[in-house]
């Protein structure tokens, strides 16, 4: 318990350290793919990191918490900032709204706005489809009926709930899950990815996707048990058992051994590709990572850690 203790405030410092004064949380786009990169990393500012984040963050604004208080109130602004009326967002400056900016981003603020508050966006939402009722990625664009993730839509779903213009995304979604999920991946690259986006719908209250919740943990039981899983994948996967409550500790116990000796060793916790470039506006054959990402979900398996009581 000592350790994760330490774990937990070592990490803490270096992400309230690493995230911009003005709430922008740092991310990079890495040319080639992730198993190939081929340069170095280019700094971006973008919302959905923040957004995203945020999300990981959830929770853990206790009163004694107040550096992560403060962090989470930074980030908001930043969301404020970088939002587009009636309350949409883009990817980054320049490049037209998209549903999964917009959805995160939303659920990040939740009340914090009175756009979102009053729903004013959904309306714009719901109307993202393409004809078969799925959501597109891209709100405009010559590609908006092609760009079809499975991500995409679960986190739509997450925001706009159990609406009766999500159900083709649902069913889609649900389909994912049960089959080959890296199918209906464009933009993201790992199955957790989708698991962690309907763990995260269903937390919010969304039933619709309950019917994915087994094969939902089974993603994220393979992963914690993978040996060569990297730790922002246990990371995600944590985040996925721990909401559902739907693993045995012990599977747990050793992720987060590991997440421990990651921060205690690089003094935060290392990004895998986040998602993918594969489409205009993006540059092709790009991928994006965020540290600070990944530290944030490290964060939040640890304080859950905390709260059990685990003993490491």
């Amino acid at each position: 318990m000592v350790e994760i203790d330490h774990a937990f405030g070592v990490a803490r410092d270096w992400l309230n350290r690493t995230v911009a004064a003005d709430g922008c949380w740092p991310s990079q786009r890495v040319p080639g793919p992730p198993d190939n990169p081929v340069g170095p990393g280019i700094d971006e500012r973008t919302p959905f990191v923040a957004a995203v984040g945020l999300l990981a963050l959830g929770g853990l604004a206790d009163p004694d918490q107040t550096e992560i208080a403060a962090l989470i109130d930074r980030s908001r602004g930043f969301l404020v900032r970088t939002m587009r009326a009636p309350g949409i967002w883009a990817y980054l400056e320049g490049f037209v709204p998209d549903c999964d900016d917009t959805a995160c981003a939303s659920m990040a603020l939740s009340g914090a706005h009175p756009w979102i508050a009053s729903g004013r966006n959904r309306t714009l939402g719901r109307a993202a489809r393409v004809p078969d009722g799925r959501f597109r990625t891209w709100m405009a664009g010559p590609r908006a009926d092609l760009d079809i993730d499975a991500v995409v839509n679960a986190n739509m779903i997450g925001w706009l709930g159990d609406a009766v213009e999500c159900r083709a995304a649902a069913d889609f979604v649900i389909a994912a899950c049960s089959g080959s999920a890296r199918e209906a991946l464009i933009f993201y690259d790992h199955p957790i990815d989708l698991a962690q986006a309907v763990a995260r719908a269903v937390r919010r209250g969304t039933g619709s996707l309950r019917p994915a919740l087994p094969d939902v943990s089974r993603t994220a039981a393979r992963v914690l048990e993978d040996d060569g899983a990297s730790p922002f994948r246990l990371a995600q996967a944590l985040d996925v058992a721990d909401a559902l409550d739907m693993l045995p500790l012990p599977v747990r116990d050793r992720p987060v051994a590991l997440l421990v000796r990651e921060v205690f060793t690089h003094g935060y916790c290392r990004s895998d590709a986040i998602y993918l470039g594969v489409t205009p506006p993006a540059p092709p054959g790009c991928h994006y990572r965020s540290d600070a990402l990944a530290t944030a979900l490290t964060l939040g398996a640890l304080a859950r850690a905390r709260r059990r009581g685990d003993g490491i």
